[in-house]
């Protein structure tokens, strides 16, 4: 993806050969690592189904937040450090504010299905209620108020929550999904919750698109498809075990490094 993200429209219609496909161009490259992609997904399913554990609710729940979160990261693939700042018009958020928007919920919408879920959490709600706040300090469900630096930073700061959310509830059972989770709203079931995960990321992507076209960043024709690429590596992520698919893993993976290799080494 880094090798080909920067390249302009112009550029994808350069000349690239791949067996019989000599007509597509540079282009060619991306949609033929997403249609890897797709096919590895479609293997690694049907060996979890053949070999690997039942899939719970959770889980399922946990794969449609994580392709939120990587179209997410496909959507500030082009995004350069200079352009965070930027506000689109007077009064509303650059897309670092918005980020630091989407990581306070993320830290608390844990923090509510943990708190759910605690040993510690008094049985009576209002004493619940009263606790929660001292208890989400306690067990750093608090996120930090601003993300300073680089894109880099604002990628990484995405990441370990994201990574935290999805090893923190991986063994939510089916039994707990049903059971009051509070918050601002009241008591909702903690599978409401784990679906607001995705749905305020996908709210909030769409605020990122449309600040990146109002500060005149709008996406490249390999922009929009490294989003693609991104999407669908969400599956095969999802899927990834060690118990099973390694070798169908790691033949996909060299066929892209390689490709990209090549596509580096072209002259300018």
């Amino acid at each position: 993806m880094r090798a080909t993200v920067d390249l302009s429209d112009t550029a994808m219609g350069r000349t690239w050969v791949w067996r019989e496909y000599d007509e597509e161009g540079l282009r060619f490259t991306l949609l033929l690592a997403q249609h890897e992609l797709r096919d590895l997904a479609v293997r690694l399913a049907a060996l979890r189904a053949a070999d690997g554990p039942p899939v719970t609710q959770a889980e399922r729940i946990l794969g449609q937040y994580h392709r939120a979160y990587r179209d997410l990261t496909g959507a500030l693939a082009g995004v350069g450090d200079r352009d965070l700042d930027r506000a689109p018009a007077k009064d509303q958020w650059p897309v670092r504010a918005v980020i630091e928007h989407m990581l306070g919920a993320e830290y608390g919408f844990l923090g509510v299905v943990q708190y759910a879920r605690a040993a510690d959490r008094p049985h009576d709600d209002d004493e619940a209620r009263a606790r929660y706040q001292a208890w989400r300090a306690e067990h750093g469900y608090r996120a930090p108020e601003t993300v300073a630096g680089g894109i880099a930073d604002v990628r990484n700061a995405l990441f370990e929550i994201h990574r935290r959310v999805l090893r923190e509830l991986a063994d939510v059972g089916d039994d707990e999904l049903e059971r009051p989770a509070l918050f601002w709203d009241g008591a909702k079931p903690v599978r409401f919750r784990m679906h607001r995960f995705e749905a305020h990321l996908v709210q909030h992507t769409i605020q990122v698109d449309k600040t990146l076209v109002a500060i005149g960043c709008g996406p490249t024709e390999a922009h929009r498809l490294i989003r693609v690429l991104y999407r669908d590596l969400a599956d095969v992520e999802v899927l990834g075990s060690s118990a099973f698919g390694e070798s169908e893993r790691r033949a996909v993976a060299s066929a892209l490094s390689e490709r990209a290799k090549e596509i580096s080494s072209l002259p300018a």
